[in-house]
């Protein structure tokens, strides 16, 4: 009986320890996950308030961009000053709204991949609006400023309204510019 009495509080002491130890690797695992989504949506919540620095800081300096599914050009390392900068006089005159969804975050070290579901919303006045949805595949860097994006792909599953949007965007800048 005493030995009973003397074994459970070491059992717990040992199962309490080892389920403190899990616990803590546990949530550290999901504070990075969670930090690497909060890049992303720091980013593409940067484009819809137009906030281009802010945007840029989410960037590697260089950074590996790849819209194929929607342009039909290959993707290519760009930097990201260039990459933001493009956006910035590309979406002047636009309002976005990007949402994004499903998260599924892997790290290994100092590397993680992140996919989310993307529905990005496109007006601009006098031409018909443009949805464009499907994944996004981005990889990013643990860097001593936190997770920075390094690579980002678009993966088109459909798109609403006016597909040639960007063009008319263009071309009626251009046109006002004149």
């Amino acid at each position: 009986m005493k030995l009973k009495h003397l074994l459970l509080p070491v059992l717990v002491m040992f199962s309490t320890s080892s389920f403190a130890g899990s616990t803590q690797s546990e949530t550290k695992q999901m504070i990075e996950k969670q930090e690497v989504i909060d890049s992303v949506v720091k980013m593409v919540n940067a484009i819809d308030t137009k906030q281009w620095l802010t945007a840029e800081n989410q960037f590697m300096p260089n950074v590996f961009v790849d819209y194929s599914s929607m342009n039909n050009q290959a993707g290519a390392e760009t930097k990201a000053s260039d990459l933001v900068g493009a956006w910035s006089n590309l979406l002047k005159t636009v309002d976005t709204h990007h949402m994004l969804t499903n998260f599924e975050v892997k790290i290994d070290g100092n590397q993680a991949r992140m996919q989310s579901h993307v529905y990005a919303s496109h007006l601009a006045e006098g031409v018909e609006y443009w949805d464009i949805f499907g994944r996004y595949l981005h990889e990013l860097e643990k860097t001593a400023n936190g997770w920075k994006i390094s690579s980002m792909t678009l993966i088109v599953h459909g798109q609403k309204g006016n597909t040639g949007f960007l063009a008319e965007v263009i071309e009626k800048d251009q046109a006002a510019s004149q």
